[in-house]
């Protein structure tokens, strides 16, 4: 069923435009499956769902004496619990008594929605790579931000063998960007995350924010997202899903009537699920390493 509120269809593309820069960021980070189809299990609280995260090695040559078209090699098909996520606002009979109309709408739709599920996904995130241990490398480790420098940063990494820095992103928290910018100015370099994190020899850096974690390595392949829309079968005055052509991403939109409290209730409908496959602590197997702090 499409929208029909003519409000509520405008605000569609700047609900987007709110959610477009963090999805511009797990895709720098990983595999990202937003398409608007169900996947082959039922998504509901609890609910498994895999999706493909795995280490990256060099590709081999093919020996017609080891008939090695048989060693199509392992992929790790992480789990990954999606949640429902719920963003909107409402608006009652007494609000449009009072003045409100349709530009108001259109602002707070967008604002809450879009940006509440940014928000979510953006937290989910951050859980994802909190999680993962801690490194005792020792180039899984950097000094205090305090006396951390600009070769410990340059340093980060090198030395873990089957780590290619050139295909891995620095993930960071708010925190370590403030004084990864600081000490490359103190030397007279700056530029944007992307040239600064080609500066130490990474593919891209990304801020997450709220990250307890100071930094991770995320090599390729290494994180994946799961974003769809949930089946709605319950009759709503209005109910419709809304892609964005940019990113593929899927919401649903919702629009609930409150006969007991004439209120009209809108809301931005998503399931979303992160999943990271983290490397152990001395970083011996590629995955994602946390970067911890030197003693």
């Amino acid at each position: 069923m499409a929208l029909t509120s003519p409000a509520l269809t405008l605000a569609v593309e700047a609900m987007f435009a709110n959610i477009k820069p963090t999805l511009d960021v797990l895709k720098r980070l990983g595999i990202t499956d937003f398409s608007a189809e169900k996947p082959g299990v039922d998504i509901k609280p609890g609910a498994t769902i895999k999706v493909p995260v795995s280490s990256v090695t060099a590709a081999s040559a093919y020996n017609e004496t080891s008939n090695n078209y048989l060693t199509g090699g392992t992929t790790e098909w992480a789990s990954l619990t999606a949640t429902h996520y719920l963003q909107g606002f409402d608006i009652t009979g007494t609000n449009l008594d009072q003045g409100v109309d349709a530009s108001r709408v259109k602002q707070l739709f967008t604002a809450r929605a879009g940006t509440g599920i940014a928000m979510a996904a953006q937290n989910a995130v951050k859980t994802a790579l909190d999680g993962v241990t801690a490194s005792t490398a020792t180039a899984g480790k950097i000094a205090a931000v305090a006396s951390v420098t600009m070769e410990g940063y340059m340093g980060l990494g090198e030395g873990i063998s089957w780590l290619d820095k050139a295909t891995s992103t620095l993930a960071v928290n708010g925190t370590e960007l403030a004084s990864i910018r600081a000490k490359f100015a103190a030397n007279h370099i700056v530029g944007t995350l992307t040239e600064l994190a080609q500066y130490m020899g990474f593919k891209d850096m990304v801020v997450i924010p709220g990250m307890t974690a100071r930094a991770c390595i995320v090599p390729a392949n290494s994180i994946g997202f799961l974003g769809r829309v949930p089946s709605i079968i319950a009759n709503y005055k209005e109910v419709g899903t809304e892609t964005d052509p940019d990113t593929g991403i899927s919401i649903g939109i919702v629009i609930a009537d409150d006969q007991s409290t004439n209120r009209l209730i809108a809301n931005a409908d998503l399931w979303f699920g992160c999943t990271v496959q983290g490397a152990p602590a001395a970083a011996g197997t590629a995955g994602i390493v946390k970067v911890s702090t030197a003693s």
